[in-house]
């Protein structure tokens, strides 16, 4: 890749203590530098924790519910030299409440962090991406995709929308050698048992060293 992407610096949008976490520390046993994007109270935790760990980490506070300041923020990233050559979009609003008794702006607000920060990430990371002549794009989903709950009413919208934005991403920049994918989550997660984060961290891993002549535009975790 040229200089200003490198092929391993992982950005990771929606940093938290469970999938994310383990994705950095999964990525980070491959060499990986890794910058992490979210609100700032869950950076002042997780970031020096990963730290701890070993790993290269640079934190920077976003709130994806602004979106051209998110925007910005992305800008600012994949303009200078070392930009990230894997993106992993993780990045979601657990919103509870029915469809019926959500309010409009209430499901705008979900839809934005839910599918448009995701696609907001590829718009501004593909470009570069195409520059280099290769890259990766992962979007977490999730079983709610498949199967809606009526409890979870936009999560469960944002993240059948955000299967759909990944591949039509997906089908756009194949042939640029870039690898975008969802990594589809098929229960709870939760440490200790078949969904341990872990586990599913190593699922993205394999979703971006899988070789060109075997990508798939999903991948999904079942349990282990």
């Amino acid at each position: 890749m040229p200089e200003s992407v490198d092929p391993r610096h992982l950005l990771l949008i929606g940093a938290g203590p469970g999938v994310g976490a383990s994705v950095v520390r999964r990525f980070g046993r491959g060499g990986f530098r890794g910058t992490l994007i979210s609100r700032g109270e869950t950076l002042e935790q997780l970031a020096p924790e990963l730290r701890s760990d070993g790993l290269e980490i640079e934190a920077v506070g976003a709130d994806i519910e602004d979106l051209d300041g998110y925007r910005a923020t992305l800008d600012g990233i994949f303009g200078a030299p070392g930009a990230p050559g894997v993106v992993v979009y993780n990045a979601a609003l657990p919103d509870p409440g029915e469809i019926l008794d959500a309010t409009v702006g209430r499901l705008r607000t979900a839809y934005d962090v839910d599918v448009l920060g995701g696609v907001v990430a590829a718009q501004v990371a593909v470009p570069v991406l195409r520059a280099a002549g290769a890259g990766t794009l992962l979007f977490t989903s999730g079983g709610f995709a498949d199967h809606p709950v009526p409890a979870l009413a936009s999560l469960s919208m944002g993240k059948a929308a955000l299967r759909s934005a990944a591949t039509m991403i997906a089908a756009g920049v194949k042939d640029d050698g870039i690898h975008a994918a969802t990594v589809t989550i098929a229960g709870s997660v939760v440490r200790g048992t078949a969904f341990d984060p872990d586990n599913i961290a190593g699922l993205f891993w394999t979703a971006h060293t899988d070789p060109a002549d075997t990508w798939q535009t999903e991948y999904r975790f079942a349990g282990a």
